[in-house]
């Protein structure tokens, strides 16, 4: 019959004691570990990743029963952060809803939301239910305006003939809401 041979244990002080052994394997791991997250540089959490959101524009222009805006000329200081389309869904069948993200060049966050999903409720929502604030014109438009103390939100939006909604809002300053608001222009159909 065959039977394993064990080695021998190590001579020394650690001969016997496992727990030490096993403590100094630890602490090797996490100085390892240390030394691993001080040499590889990490990407900066407060910088915004930029998207495209060529995509969504496309599927709106098609989609979309009203005429979708997108900015034109807006500041190269202004950096898109996020896009997303919904058809259908949570806004009601038949409805294209667009979220588009900026963050500002203080760094604060500007999006423009844009639906058919029925206005009350819809303004209601992407405002948090701000309180009305002072109208404003831009580019020669009504704006009607909200605010949110609660959140640091400020809102402008408008609702159009042809049914949908448009609204400009974050936490970005009023001035900077109404350079994105005045950015914006209606986008040929694809």
């Amino acid at each position: 019959m065959l039977t394993a041979q064990h080695p021998p244990l190590a001579a020394g002080w650690l001969a016997g004691r496992p727990v030490l052994r096993g403590g100094r394997s630890v602490l090797v791991c996490l100085l390892l570990t240390a030394f691993i997250i001080a040499a590889v540089p990490l990407q900066h959490a407060g910088s915004p990743v930029t998207v495209s959101y060529q995509h969504d524009l496309a599927t709106m222009t098609r989609a979309a029963r009203y005429p979708v805006v997108a900015p034109a000329g807006l500041p190269l200081s202004w950096s898109p952060v996020s896009s997303a389309v919904a058809l259908g869904g949570a806004n009601g069948p038949g409805t294209a809803t667009w979220h588009l993200g900026f963050a500002t060049p203080s760094g604060t966050l500007a999006s423009v939301e844009q639906s058919d999903a029925a206005a009350a409720p819809f303004v209601s929502r992407m405002t948090n239910s701000g309180t009305p604030a002072p109208a404003a014109r831009i580019a020669g438009l009504l704006w009607r305006a909200s605010v949110n103390a609660g959140r640091g939100q400020r809102s402008l939006y408008r609702t159009g003939l042809d049914g949908s909604t448009l609204i400009v809002t974050g936490n970005a300053s009023w001035a900077q809401l109404r350079v994105l608001a005045a950015s914006l222009r209606v986008q040929p159909r694809a």
